[in-house]
C-alpha cells in the first residue's frame, strides 16, 4: 500500500477562515470517471488510495440484488435502499430493517455490527443518550448487515460467519467489488470498517470507476439481454434515486444533495469524509476525499466539484448554498468565518 507520508501529500481543498483570515485547511483529492474508466476529471491524484468506507455499500448490496432480492422476499425498494444506506436510526429506518430480519427468520442478535447511539439523537450541544438503551438495529449500518444475512440465507451458508473475509457471503461481495472498480490485482487492500465487515481500500479512480458502472447501468435502457450485474447495479441505484431519505435521513448532506440534484445524483457518504456520487445521465462516477477524515470540509468540497462538473444547476446550487459555503459561529452563535471550498478541477 501506498507510504503513508506519499499518500498525504495532496492540494489544499479548503480553506477554513475566522475573520478575514485563513486559520485552517483541509487537503483532499477528487476524480470524476466515465464508464469506460477514462478519467474526465481530477483534483490531485487519481491513484490516491484510501479506504471506501460506507460509501461501498451500493456494491456490496449487488451480490445479494443478482439473487434476487427484495422480490424474492416480497419486499420493496425502501428496503434495499435501506441496506445501500447509512441511516440515522429513524422510525423509518428501523422498522424497514427489522421487516427484512423478520423476513429472512433472523433477530437483531444475529447481528455483528454493534452498537451505537442513533445518528438523529446525536446533539453536539447537548447530553448524548446511553448507548446501552439501544439495540444493533440502530447502527447506522444495520441494514447492509441485513442484507447479508439475506445473502447468506441464499447462500446456505452459517449466518455466524457472514462477516468472516473467508465466508461465502464475503467472497462474492470481493469478487463484485473488484469486477464494477477494475482495481488492479494487489491494488485493493482488507480493513476492517466501523461496523465490523470487510472494507476494501483502494485507489479513487476505481472507486469511482464502481460508481460510473452504476451510473451506466441506470441510465440506460432496459434490456432483457443485459447480464445480471448489469441488471443488478441498475436495480441498486433505481432504489437509491426513489428512497434517498432510507440511504440517509433528516438533515444530513448526503440527503440534501440527492434531494437538490432531484435525483440527478445518486449519493453514498463513507466515513471519514468520503463521498461517492453516480450521475446516470452522463454514466460517471465521482468521488471526493476530505484527507484528513473532517467532515466540516466534506460539503463545500463536494458542492463545489459537482459546480465545476456542470452537474447541478442554478436552483441546486442556490439550495445547497448554505452547505457549499457554512458559516461558522461562536457559542453565542455569532458568526466567526466559514468554510470554503478552494478547489480547482484539473479536467483532461
Amino acid at each position: 500500500m501506498t507510504g503513508t507520508t506519499e499518500n498525504m501529500m495532496l492540494p489544499v481543498a479548503v480553506e477554513v477562515t475566522r475573520g478575514d483570515a485563513i486559520e485552517s485547511v483541509h487537503c483532499g483529492v477528487a476524480v470524476a470517471v466515465d464508464y469506460t474508466g477514462k478519467v474526465i476529471a481530477h483534483f490531485g491524484d487519481p491513484e490516491y488510495v484510501t479506504f471506501s468506507r460506507s460509501s461501498l455499500k451500493p456494491l456490496q448490496a449487488l451480490p445479494t440484488v443478482m439473487r434476487g432480492f427484495p422480490e424474492c422476499l416480497g419486499l420493496e425498494d425502501r428496503h434495499l435502499a435501506v441496506i445501500c444506506g447509512s441511516h440515522s436510526g429513524e422510525e423509518c429506518h428501523v422498522q424497514a430493517t427489522t421487516e427484512i430480519l423478520n423476513t429472512i427468520g433472523r433477530t437483531v442478535d444475529d447481528f455483528g455490527c454493534g452498537v451505537h447511539v442513533p445518528i438523529i439523537l446525536r446533539n453536539p450541544d447537548g447530553p448524548m443518550p446511553d448507548r446501552a438503551e439501544f439495540s444493533q438495529v440502530y447502527n447506522n449500518c444495520s441494514g447492509k448487515h441485513a442484507g447479508m444475512l439475506a445473502l447468506a440465507q441464499m447462500l446456505d451458508c452459517p449466518p455466524a460467519d457472514y462477516l468472516l473475509p473467508a465466508s461465502p457471503v464475503q467472497r462474492r461481495i470481493r469478487e463484485i467489488v473488484i469486477e464494477m472498480t477494475g482495481v488492479p490485482a494487489g491494488a485493493m487492500y482488507l480493513g476492517t470498517d466501523g461496523c465490523s465487515a470487510p472494507n476494501y481500500a483502494m485507489p479513487i479512480r476505481c472507486l469511482a470507476h464502481g460508481f460510473a458502472r452504476l451510473a451506466q447501468a441506470a441510465g440506460a435502457r432496459t434490456d432483457a439481454h443485459r447480464d445480471d450485474l448489469t441488471r443488478g447495479a441498475a436495480r441498486v441505484m433505481a432504489a437509491m434515486r426513489s428512497h434517498p431519505e432510507m440511504v440517509s435521513g433528516t438533515g444530513r448532506f448526503d440527503l440534501a444533495l440527492a434531494e437538490a440534484s432531484r435525483g440527478r445524483c445518486i449519493v453514498k457518504v463513507g466515513g471519514e469524509a468520503i463521498e461517492c456520487i453516480a450521475v446516470p445521465e452522463r454514466g460517471w462516477g465521482i468521488v471526493v476525499k476530505v484527507a484528513d477524515g473532517n467532515v466540516r470540509g466534506l460539503g463545500p468540497f463536494v458542492v463545489d466539484v459537482l459546480r465545476q462538473l456542470d452537474v447541478l444547476d442554478d436552483a441546486a446550487l442556490t439550495r445547497l448554498a448554505p452547505l457549499a459555503r457554512p458559516e461558522l459561529k461562536n457559542h453565542r452563535g455569532i458568526v466567526v468565518g466559514t468554510a470554503r471550498s478552494v478547489a480547482r478541477l484539473r479536467m483532461n
